[in-house]
């Protein structure tokens, strides 16, 4: 879930003497460690920055699948929630649950990479253009194997899986939905750990 002050247009006029500033992750993790944003979730997408506003239903959703996933970790992998992963030179994400290799009491310096992931969810309350496209574009062209989306007005889950193409043409070759009481295969390393359906993970209709 991400939002700045204005919605980020598809196409900017071109101005002679104005030109917009787009910060590097290098720029971006200084200044988090300037503390130029105190207790704020922050992410980093394409060179621009956005806070993250949060909402109780999109807190509950997020809380309760992690919980769920954690419950069905097999060794090797961890759960990560609202914590932040290297993209690339331009962007620093946020990923509201994302599943990773390592071990969550094990110290590692540097924050994982998307690339890494096994899994990545959003929860989707009042965020569909950077949910399901800025980030499935990332996500994909990161080669994540599967991002689910958590539609809580939809009361859904949306399952993208095998990433295809490179840069602004990535994308998600394969897209699901699973209704309220369908459950969704969790696949990490090749194998289905579990299945979770939106009524697991959702607040009260």
């Amino acid at each position: 879930m991400a939002t700045d002050v204005q919605p980020e247009p598809t196409t900017a006029p071109v101005e002679s003497g104005r030109r917009p500033y787009r910060f590097t992750a290098d720029q971006f993790w200084r200044m988090i460690e300037a503390g130029v944003f105190p207790e704020s979730h922050v992410e980093l997408a394409r060179g621009r920055i956005y806070l993250m506003v949060k909402y109780e239903p999109h807190n509950f959703t997020v809380l309760r699948t992690a919980k769920v996933l954690r419950s069905m970790m097999p060794a090797g992998f961890y759960v990560r929630e609202e914590k932040s992963m290297r993209h690339d030179d331009w962007s620093v994400l946020e990923p509201d649950v994302a599943i990773v290799p390592g071990d969550e009491d094990v110290f590692r310096p540097d924050v994982p990479l998307t690339s890494e992931a096994a899994l990545i969810v959003e929860v989707c309350a009042s965020t569909p253009w950077p949910d399901y496209r800025q980030k499935a574009n990332l996500y994909a062209a990161a080669g994540v194997p599967a991002y689910w989306i958590v539609d809580v007005g939809g009361r859904k889950i949306d399952v993208f899986s095998q990433p295809r193409g490179k840069g602004a043409e990535a994308a998600y070759a394969e897209q699901r939905a699973f209704a309220e009481a369908e459950a969704a295969a969790v696949v990490i390393a090749g194998r289905e750990a579990d299945r979770i359906a939106p009524r697991d993970v959702l607040p009260p209709a």
